[in-house]
């Protein structure tokens, strides 16, 4: 069972959103812009334990916080929530008065289930809808006579909706099965906790793992797991005989006993507490009730010294509620996982090792994230981007897959480069690993110095990466692809003979800066200053050409030195090592020109201070 179509109103900062989920799903996308709420909706909808919180939702659940009557029908609303949080008391869109027929709003989430098995179907007799998989919709009428499931799946459609009762002044909510999109939830089954518990739905939230004990509560995941086996802890009666008594020793302290005796003779002056037998009292570990002793029940770590699992490192605390989901999952041999930003606390590897578990163990997963180690292991066919408009609506797209290229391209060398990429806002596509260096290291050393009236600030730190490509045919099919997935893409660009090339990157989307040197090679053997092009030919490590020696260079002129030292760039185009060791030799000073104007021109892009045009040239 898997879910095929989500939709979402009036849900905290999504006024809107449809979209339809694969197998494995990752929402990218900038903070604030939806991602963490569609896995919230989900767990509102599909969670169990949420039908035993009487407060599901509460103000701060509505869109722009509007949760009274309104005097327009919902769709005719756009609250703006840009300058902050709007009060349902502020303005006239949520005021209140006599002569208004007011319309409250409510919060809808939708899902439709499909691929349902034998025993599923079983389970949900009387709730089954037809889903069409092309194009992707319920079929929810069809001509006289004719079968609606002859050529559909099925599947069930399920809905959250959340109010607000003035009479009650308090929120409620309902889940009901909606076999017709023209039905009210007055006319629906309800969705109940053993039907939601069928579908087996969990989400991870990395917060959850720093403060709650691991407990036996029965609404806490371990107590989830517990009920996935059919698994009662037994035995409390005699657990709460051996604790009577066991604060013993504490209240015999004569000290403790003292005050104890003082406190009863002075309850006593007004009434005896017990008139029938002689009392006394102490202190006891719990009130003897199964709640409490579940409560209570910490799962601990015996080890040299026993400590509570919650007291362990955030690591191991965020591991062991993954852990608590993966198993459930792997002993269900199925279920739906929603995980919020995994990464949290995790080594690279950990968080390598935990996504390949829950996409062995889980029938669908949907993950938000910011870490390429997560991002590189996901299917590339779910990854798409999350945007919230000003307006409230809320789209998702998806990655391009059209162009097999593109996506061997993704998959195969750039893997973990373009992952890092697809998580920020920016892309700078370049020719080859050379000037990838160069690029990303100009803007390092480049950072908080004023170049051209403007201070400038490393790319890493404002989300722009560098991707470099194998060759200049590959950089209109890379830079279509990340604006494909939203980002603000430009190009950098040797000077080129190929009409076809310029012809492809002087027709694409995005703007390319054609340079006017040959290549990286000339800019660095033209434009560094003349002792550093010398200790490059004497000094510089691990290049595939030798060096040359200070007889070598006593009989060149300042033209040659240049020459002989563009030669050797050529040879060692792509030796990550040398060039590094080169820009660990420079500072903002003595960085070419060239370079640097390329850095200013990308942040001024990026930052929309100007709008550069299809092809510029640069010196």
């Amino acid at each position: 069972m898997k879910i095929v179509h989500i939709k979402m109103s009036n849900f905290r900062c999504i006024k809107e959103i449809e979209l339809y989920p694969v197998q494995h799903n990752v929402f990218l996308g900038p903070n604030n812009s939806g991602k963490t709420a569609i896995l919230e909706g989900l767990n509102l909808l599909l969670n169990p334990e949420i039908s035993t919180h009487s407060h599901a939702i509460d103000e701060n659940d509505f869109y722009g916080r509007c949760y009274k009557g309104l005097r327009e029908p919902p769709e005719a609303y756009a609250a703006d929530t840009s300058s902050g949080p709007v009060s349902p008391d502020s303005g006239p869109a949520c005021s209140v008065d006599a002569e208004t027929v007011l319309q409250c709003p409510t919060i809808r989430i939708d899902a439709v289930l499909s691929d349902l098995s034998e025993e599923d179907e079983d389970a949900f007799p009387n709730h089954l809808v037809p889903w069409r998989d092309n194009p992707p919709e319920v079929i929810d009428a069809t001509e006289e006579g004719e079968d609606p499931f002859a050529n559909a799946k099925t599947a069930i459609r399920v809905r959250f909706e959340g109010w607000y009762d003035p009479e009650e002044d308090d929120f409620l909510y309902e889940t009901f099965f909606l076999p017709s999109k023209s039905m009210t939830r007055e006319e629906c089954h309800r969705f109940t906790r053993e039907h939601k518990r069928r579908i087996g739905f969990l989400i991870y939230r990395d917060f959850r793992a720093l403060t709650r004990p691991i407990t036996l509560d029965p609404t806490t995941l371990f107590g989830r797991l517990l009920q996935s086996q059919e698994v009662i802890p037994q035995h409390f009666e005699e657990i709460i005989n051996r604790l009577q008594g066991v604060l013993g020793l504490m209240t015999q302290d004569p000290d403790v006993e003292a005050i104890l005796s003082a406190y009863k003779a002075e309850m006593e002056r007004y009434l005896l507490l017990s008139p029938t037998s002689v009392s006394d009292l102490s202190f006891e570990l719990t009130d003897g009730t199964r709640s409490q002793l579940k409560d209570i029940a910490q799962m601990h770590v015996l080890g040299a010294i026993p400590l509570p699992l919650q007291k362990s490192g955030a690591g191991t605390r965020s591991l062991a509620i993954l852990a608590i989901l993966t198993l459930i999952m792997r002993r269900r041999g199925r279920g739906i996982l929603a995980l919020e930003e995994p990464e949290t606390f995790l080594f690279p590897h950990a968080q390598r090792r935990v996504i390949d578990e829950c996409l062995a163990v889980s029938s669908q997963l949907f993950v938000t994230t910011h870490s390429p180690y997560i991002l590189e292991r996901m299917p590339v066919e779910g990854v798409g981007r999350i945007d919230r408009r000003q307006d409230g609506t809320v789209s998702y797209t998806a990655l391009s897959t059209e162009n097999v290229k593109q996506v061997n391209l993704y998959s195969r060398r750039l893997r973990h480069s373009f992952c890092e990429a697809l998580l920020g806002r920016a892309v700078v596509i370049v020719e080859g690993e050379s000037d990838r260096s160069w690029l990303s290291g100009t803007s390092r050393i480049l950072n908080r110095v004023t170049w051209n009236g403007r201070l400038c600030e490393a790319f890493e730190l404002q989300g722009i990466a560098v991707i470099s490509t194998e060759g200049n045919r590959d950089i209109c099919k890379t830079g279509t692809f990340f604006l494909d997935a939203g980002l603000k893409v430009i190009a950098i660009v040797d000077r080129i003979n190929d009409p076809e090339i310029i012809d492809d990157l002087c027709g694409a989307s995005f703007p390319s800066i054609f340079l006017r040197q040959t290549g990286l090679e000339a800019i660095l053997a033209e434009q560094l200053p003349v002792e550093i092009v010398r200790r490059i030919l004497l000094e510089a490590p691990h290049s595939r050409t030798p060096l040359r020696t200070p007889v070598d260079l006593s009989g060149m002129n300042e033209s040659l030195v240049r020459g002989t030292c563009m030669e050797m760039l050529m040879q060692n185009k792509g030796s990550y090592f040398m060039h590094e060791w080169i820009i660990s030799l420079l500072d903002e000073t003595i960085l070419p020109t060239t370079l640097k104007n390329i850095v200013d021109m990308v942040l001024r892009f990026v930052t929309g201070e100007v709008a550069i045009q299809t092809c510029s040239l640069i010196h």
